[in-house]
């Protein structure tokens, strides 16, 4: 009997507190077929779609999951709820939506705050007032000198000196105007490029004892007073009162590692929202990252007490219980070990391959050379609930030889339920 693969079109995201092979996201969408020679659409539970990449061995492959209910395929599809509500705005309980109110205009007067724009073209007529251009081809030629393995230090830094005295006497011409005073623009990024280089000369200078002109040292502490002015400065238009105190670097740190993700998902909500307030209020920290804790605060509290604008997976429970156990099956064969596996394959197919190598006039290969070329592509897993509760898997592994021993066929491997099946080619 034919059939015909579709997809319907409902699909949702699972966030993971137990990663499966290194994702923490997985997204499901629902799994249908479509009988033609009945006209019937069957319900075999959910898939992923083509795109997830997994982390198997230190290595990116295709993975692809599909978990079937108890009692698929069915006639019968899963009952969806419905939209609660219309629109973009989340219905919140009253106190929470006077929480969130209070939130977005304390966000609106911060806006109100932020530093203006760099003046770009003001920015330019600068950088070419102090000839930028030359400056950087002088960095990029004393880089070319210092890396030069056949020149002494001190063949290198009187090579150096005549170069940073030109820098010198470059930058000593900057009248910089006051809206340029600060540390978000370009000839602050040349300014600290300039100090960096010429910090390590002089350093070298005094390890080595080698005499440096007056104009290399005052380049420094003249470079240095001008980033000393333009952070200062940039403060200021930031809303940085004052310098953090070490509990407050702690509370920023944590901030961080929320930020990019690295202890999200072991915080309660109480926590993160407790840390966003902590950080708006505080006078150390820059009114762009205020304004940034407000937003994600407002975004946390209505995820957790907004009606949900999208429909819930109907199997959401069962789903999750089993990408828990899909996570220790892909633990169990990643313990397991490529070189196991690189074996395993080499037993069941080295017959073959010198089958085809002795058909191609080439000479045979032995177990341990075939092993080396074989290397994963895709990893299959497919779960079925059973009436007791526990769970059958089928693992499906696709390995390809980088040699190309066999035309382009795939090395494929089946376990069920922790035993391995079959290996085979195909394709």
């Amino acid at each position: 009997m034919k059939k015909e693969q579709t997809t319907d079109k409902n699909s949702w995201n699972f966030h993971l507190t137990k990663s499966v092979a290194n994702l923490y996201d997985v997204t499901l969408e629902i799994h249908t077929e479509f009988w033609l020679s009945t006209l019937q659409i069957w319900f075999r539970g959910y898939r992923s779609p083509e795109g997830h990449k997994a982390t198997i061995w230190g290595k990116k492959v295709d993975l692809h999951i599909a978990i079937a209910p108890l009692g698929t395929p069915t006639e019968t599809l899963p009952v969806i709820k419905e939209k609660t509500t219309r629109g973009k705005n989340v219905q919140l309980p009253p106190e929470q939506q006077v929480y969130v109110d209070g939130l977005q205009k304390k966000m609106k007067s911060l806006k109100k705050r932020l530093p203006p724009k760099v003046d770009r073209a003001l920015e330019q007529r600068c950088l070419d007032e102090m000839n930028a251009d030359r400056i950087k081809t002088i960095i990029r030629e004393c880089n070319t000198i210092w890396g030069d393995k056949g020149l002494s230090v001190e063949e290198k830094i009187n090579r150096i000196v005549p170069y940073k005295i030109e820098i010198y006497d470059l930058v000593s011409m900057l009248q910089l105007p006051d809206e340029l005073v600060r540390a978000d623009t370009n000839i602050s990024i040349l300014m600290a490029t300039i100090l960096y280089y010429t910090q390590s000369v002089v350093k070298n200078a005094r390890t080595y004892k080698i005499k440096t002109p007056k104009q290399v040292r005052q380049l420094v502490k003249l470079v240095d007073g001008i980033i000393t002015r333009m952070n200062e400065a940039q403060n200021k238009l930031d809303g940085v009162e004052r310098d953090m105190t070490k509990e407050e670097s702690k509370v920023y740190d944590a901030y961080l590692d929320l930020k990019i993700g690295a202890r999200s998902a072991f915080r309660s909500f109480e926590k993160r929202l407790g840390l966003y307030e902590r950080l708006w209020e505080m006078p150390s920290v820059s009114t762009d990252t205020k304004i940034e804790c407000l937003n994600e605060a407002i975004k946390l509290v209505k995820k957790q007490y907004g009606k949900s604008l999208e429909p819930c997976c109907p199997h959401e429970s069962l789903v999750r219980k089993h990408l828990r156990a899909i996570s220790g099956y892909l633990n169990e064969l990643e313990k397991e070990g490529e070189a196991t596996w690189q074996s395993r394959m080499a037993d069941g197919l080295l017959p073959t391959a010198n089958a085809w190598r002795e058909d191609c006039d080439l000479p045979p290969l032995s177990k341990e050379k075939l092993a080396s070329q074989i290397e994963i592509r895709s990893v299959h897993i497919k779960t079925e609930e059973k009436e007791e509760g526990s769970i059958h898997y089928e693992l499906e592994l696709f390995f390809q030889d980088t040699d190309d021993t066999f035309a382009g066929h795939f090395l494929y491997a089946v376990i069920k339920d922790g035993k391995v099946e079959e290996i085979t080619l195909m394709g």
